[in-house]
């Protein structure tokens, strides 16, 4: 990425990494420290090999110095060799510390002292998960004495790839089970909507190449103590019978060939047939009957119901689940929308329809619904009480595998031990841990890639641009600063961390030229205050080439890929920002100056009073008062002589969204994007990405349209009424009132 601008920056604001801190993420259920133990450079041998288990043996031998596996090692060769005691309950090596192990699934017992190592597992999980928070401490500048005991918070703990979009490549996914290894996630559930043998053509198996990729990631996951779950998608065109039902069972029997032992049975986003709650049961219990009872090593079905949420909820499509569907198949949710995060009153609710323990398909941080934005902030708003209440937890990430690692690091630390999870604390932790050697640049950017932006599922999300400080210029230029070295300083770290930057280039690209925009508006604003009519020219066009150039940025460069969107960065704070100023700053030029207007964007009708007229009947506020709620203009023949004000309408550029608004010259009332005003003014104020229209002369005439989040129709007459289901025609009369 080339330089950015960084000559027209006043001054260069310095970011340092920073260091990681003696933390375990996930943070244990209980931990003490004591002084310190040892170097960090010390070498170990392995004491208790022959039983323990091997991936864990396999994880230390690779990270650390093992000098051998066994208690016979020459002291005198290796005087400060220290013992490292593997096991799991029961074997002879740890047998003198097994009080000390809880007594729960994939639980520790992990003891840290100037003589010794101890790493006791309930379990193989377990004692590969000490292994894991060893080699934490290990990483530490200084080796700490310390006694852990430690065991999850939730059972099944994960990612669900089940987004719209582009599917993660193969690379990606290993990488993924590496990660999830390291933070102790158990659970990994493959259904990607565009992955055609999981739903389009999940009848036909998987070609001979694509199944050996897969099994190749279902050994890499277990290797990393993961469930690889294989989901198939088959409701959107399922005939409900026994030959479809037998079509799922040989499926999936080529799954279990590829060693998956894990399986999932979707039926989300399906209307119609597909979506009938008794056909469905019917087929789970099938499934029960016919694959997994017939093998001793196949879980317990999960399945995606197609009301999975509460907003979706109707009949008694989840009661017949409930009632009707074997106990032991585990069913998922996403709240009580289909964005949405869970507190103690979803489950309470969720659990009583169902007859069982929800399994939480947690729509964060996915962004196929909102591509443009990268989900880098806090995950928080998940209730801290409800560990005993789902039967697992995992995560949908956004198709961007590395990036989603900053939600997925906290949704780790959450699902082990939800009763102490942090989101903050998380979240910075995460910094440090995914891009250490540039920690602070990179939390500069995931500080400007926080919030959803306005979407149909309505969820949004605060601290974007905590540090865009507009008191003065002077904090402006260190804002903006801060964005544009943040940008070069991550990018310049991809040779450490060259998969995560690859991702989110496209974003960086577009903070480093945001920020460069912003420091020259406020050399803009110098030059107006200056009456420098010819710098001001020099630096608008400037900017506008540079927001051009961002303009052209797009997500997904590669030949096939499904979506390539628009990247947007702090997108609901300092691009709007910057859209008013400039927008103000021009207006604000235009009435002292002529030069180097046509550089300017051409407005499509002045800011001004006027009638909207259709067939010359004028648009009428016919019941005005700033008192009144949720009624509507209608359309009279007559000039309104006696109130003529009801009959004009103040038509305004707003600077936020370079639309228009529309609003009433008796009462001020806006007219919203159903040609109505507001329905109340507490729950409907206004907003200029829903309420703002793009305006196109033609032939004399006028289309008004809708834009942002209020849809794309057009407004046409319909009886006396404004309606927004037109297709275009440019039916409104728009005159200037004298």
């Amino acid at each position: 990425m080339k330089k950015l601008l960084l000559s027209l920056l006043l001054s260069l604001v310095t970011l340092v990494a920073t260091s990681q801190t003696l933390t375990i993420s996930p943070l244990p259920q209980k931990i003490t420290w004591g002084e310190e133990a040892f170097s960090n450079q010390t070498q170990f041998y392995i004491v208790g090999a022959e039983y323990a288990d091997s991936d864990a043996i396999k994880l230390l031998s690779e990270k650390l110095e093992i000098i051998g596996v066994s208690k016979k090692i020459n002291a005198k060769k290796f005087p400060s060799a220290k013992p490292i005691v593997l096991g799991e309950k029961g074997d002879k090596a740890v047998a003198k510390f097994q009080k000390s192990i809880p007594a729960l699934n994939e639980a520790y017992y992990l003891e840290v002292t100037p003589d010794h190592v101890v790493i006791a597992g309930n379990d193989n999980n377990g004692t590969f998960y000490g292994a894991q928070t060893l080699l934490q401490i290990l990483s530490q500048p200084k080796v700490m004495q310390c006694k852990i005991q430690d065991y999850p918070s939730v059972a099944e703990r994960g990612v669900i790839e089940g987004f719209y979009g582009n599917p993660w490549s193969h690379k990606d996914r290993l990488r993924q089970f590496d990660f999830y290894g390291q933070y102790k996630m158990n659970t990994y559930v493959f259904g990607p909507k565009d992955d055609p043998y999981h739903r389009a053509r999940w009848r036909e198996p998987y070609p001979a190449n694509e199944a050996a990729q897969l099994k190749e990631l279902v050994d890499a996951a277990h290797k990393n103590k993961v469930k690889f779950v294989w989901a198939i998608h088959p409701a959107a065109d399922i005939k409900w019978g026994l030959e479809d039902y037998r079509n799922v069972v040989n499926k999936l029997n080529t799954m279990y060939d590829l060693g998956i032992r894990s399986f999932a049975i979707f039926f989300d986003d399906v209307w119609g047939e597909g979506a009938r709650a008794d056909k469905q049961a019917e087929l789970l219990n099938y499934l029960s009957d016919e694959f997994v009872r017939k093998h001793t090593d196949v879980e317990p079905l999960i399945m995606c119901p197609s009301q999975y949420n509460k907003s979706w909820s109707s009949g008694d499509y989840l009661n017949i689940l409930g009632t009707q569907m074997y106990p032991e198949v585990r069913i998922m949710w996403t709240g009580n929308s289909v964005v949405d995060m869970i507190e103690e009153n979803d489950m309470k609710w969720i659990n009583d329809q169902i007859k069982r323990k929800a399994f939480i398909w947690l729509n964060y941080p996915v962004n196929d619904y909102c591509q443009s934005r990268m989900l880098m902030g806090k995950t928080y708003g998940n209730g801290l009480n409800i560990n005993d209440m789902v039967s697992g937890f995992c995560s949908n990430p956004m198709e961007y595998a590395e990036a989603s690692k900053v939600s997925l690091y906290s949704i780790a630390d959450y699902t082990w031990n939800m009763p102490a999870y942090d989101s903050v604390s998380s979240w910075e932790r995460a910094m440090g841990a995914l891009m250490p050697t540039c920690a602070e640049a990179f939390k500069v950017f995931c500080e400007n890639n926080v919030d959803l932006g306005p979407t149909g599922h309505g969820l949004r999300r605060e601290g974007e641009s905590p540090n865009f400080n507009r008191s003065s210029k002077e904090t402006l230029i260190k804002s903006f600063e801060q964005m544009v070295i943040a940008a070069e300083k991550v990018y310049a770290d991809k040779k450490n961390h060259p998969e995560m930057v690859a991702e989110i280039e496209p974003w960086l690209r577009s903070m480093g030229l945001l920020g460069a925009r912003g420091a020259i508006c406020v050399k803009m604003m110098d030059a107006l205050e200056q009456k420098d009519s010819t710098a001001f020219i020099q630096f608008y066009r400037l900017q506008t080439k540079l927001e051009q150039e961002q303009k052209a940025i797009i997500s997904r460069n590669y030949e096939g890929s499904i979506v390539k969107a628009k990247p947007v960065v702090s997108g609901d704070v300092i691009t709007p920002w910057l859209a008013e100023t400039i927008a103000n700053l021009i207006k604000a030029y235009k009435k002292d100056y002529t030069y180097g207007i046509e550089y300017f964007p051409v407005q499509a009708i002045d800011d001004g009073e006027y009638f909207i007229k259709v067939n010359g009947e004028y648009l009428t506020n016919a019941q005005a008062g700033a008192d009144r709620v949720g009624d509507y203009p209608i359309f009279q023949a007559e000039r309104d002589v006696i109130n003529p004000q009801r009959q004009q309408w103040m038509i305004e550029l707003n600077s936020k969204t370079g639309r228009y608004k529309i609003y009433n010259k008796q009462d001020g009332r806006y007219l919203n994007e159903a040609g109505e005003f507001w329905y109340n003014k507490e729950r409907n104020p206004f907003d200029p990405q829903w309420h703002t229209y793009l305006l196109v002369k033609q032939e004399g005439k006028w289309s008004i349209q809708n834009a942002g989040s209020g849809g794309k129709g057009y407004w046409q007459k319909e009886g006396n009424r404004l309606s927004n289901k037109g297709t275009g025609a440019c039916i409104f009369e728009i005159e200037k009132v004298k």
